[in-house]
């Protein structure tokens, strides 16, 4: 029975992206008979799948330096003859970085998981540490968007490249599946009202993922429509960005819009909280890698407005699915929320279900777990070619 380790930096983030599609290929590995092994630096979603057999493995790879290099590699030679696995899947720069070379000098098959653009392509030591995640012997681009990045940053690795799209499980974002009382639970411990328009803001408290411009958003509609009854839930932790929390938190003292603006940390029942939503948004200022805010609420049938750039543009189609709005332009946010709130709900409903039908047919989570796996079987069917 072959035994898959991923790794990657921790698992404390309950909605990242990374954290979730590691997960949910972990326990899918246990139930189609491999072993599965995770190795991080820990977090509340370590254990998660432990009852089903997942192992997790224990290693300080968050912190990064020269001192933590050669200790990081001294480790998990330990580690790796501790476990034995048959396949490593690395889906970080920096584990990538420290390891990389002692899973290829111990001939096992190394998959990379190319997850994000990466800032400093123009500047060749960054561009150097970026490489790291195009060293798998299979190397597995998240999107279309990643995919031709990769291409066009390191041409070298084409026959290497295996574009999965990140999966999301339909059956979790269903609308039909959240029951009233999860949505009542909610609505009473935000202290919302029924009646109260809810815009939906899911991402870390980060600058890059278009707070700023929500805001701006925010105050705009409220000159327009001062009778509008509206509030944004920013829904995600803070990821460490305290000090970014504090100019937004100053912003929104400034601009009067207190009982406009809700910060609501993590929620642990994201298909609840999607599903009180009028609006969802996905603001970034940067491109998405995938855009699983977009993906998410598509699959809820949530009118969703997202950034036009990065992986969002291949699940959105503009005014069929969804909407895509100018990155960093917060009049057209503002105008496409008023359109979008006064549009008929049968319009509304009909935009979500179209949604969500395109993300079960190009994003389902089956698709991107049957992708994964044949690229591990791949590997281990020419595994006697590592060893020589």
């Amino acid at each position: 029975m072959a035994k898959i380790l991923q790794i990657i930096p921790s698992l404390d983030q309950i909605n990242g992206g990374v954290e979730r599609g590691t997960l949910d290929i972990a326990k899918e590995l246990i139930k189609v008979g491999f072993q599965s092994s995770l190795l991080s630096s820990g977090g509340e979603m370590a254990e998660k799948y432990k009852y089903r057999g997942v192992e997790h493995h224990e290693l300080n790879i968050k912190k990064k330096g020269v001192f933590s290099y050669f200790i990081l590699k001294k480790k998990i030679r330990k580690i790796f003859n501790e476990i034995k696995p048959d396949i490593v899947h690395i889906r970080s720069r920096w584990p990538a970085f420290c390891f990389n070379k002692i899973v290829k000098q111990q001939r096992i098959p190394l998959v990379t998981t190319y997850h994000g653009t990466y800032s400093g392509t123009n500047f060749y030591p960054k561009k150097k540490y970026n490489s790291v995640m195009t060293e798998g012997d299979k190397v597995i681009t998240i999107s279309k968007f990643i995919d031709d990045h990769v291409r066009f940053n390191f041409p070298l690795t084409k026959s290497k490249l295996v574009q999965i799209n990140r999966g999301i499980d339909t059956q979790y974002f269903d609308l039909n599946a959240v029951t009233e009382l999860r949505k009542e639970n909610l609505l009473s411990k935000l202290t919302l009202s029924e009646n109260v328009h809810v815009i939906l803001l899911p991402a870390r408290i980060t600058s890059w993922k278009g707070h700023l411009v929500a805001l701006d958003a925010a105050k705009l509609i409220k000159q327009r429509e001062p009778e509008l009854n509206f509030v944004i839930l920013f829904v995600g932790s803070e990821d460490g960005k305290k000090k970014f929390s504090k100019i937004l938190k100053r912003k929104i003292k400034k601009n009067n819009l207190e009982n406009k603006i809700i910060f609501c940390g993590n929620l642990n029942d994201m298909p609840a909280v999607y599903s009180i939503a009028d609006i969802v948004l996905s603001t970034s200022t940067e491109p998405e890698a995938f855009g699983r805010i977009s993906a998410e609420a598509s699959s809820m049938t949530k009118p969703i407005i997202s950034s036009n750039h990065g992986g969002s543009r291949e699940i959105i189609e503009n005014s069929i699915t969804g909407w895509l709005v100018e990155p960093s332009n917060p009049e057209q946010l503002a105008e496409k929320i008023l359109d979008v709130l006064n549009l008929s709900q049968e319009k509304k409903d009909s935009i979500g279900l179209s949604a969500r039908r395109r993300v079960k047919e190009k994003f389902s989570l089956n698709d991107m777990l049957k992708k994964t796996l044949a690229v591990y079987e791949d590997l281990l069917s020419t595994k006697k070619n590592f060893d020589h």
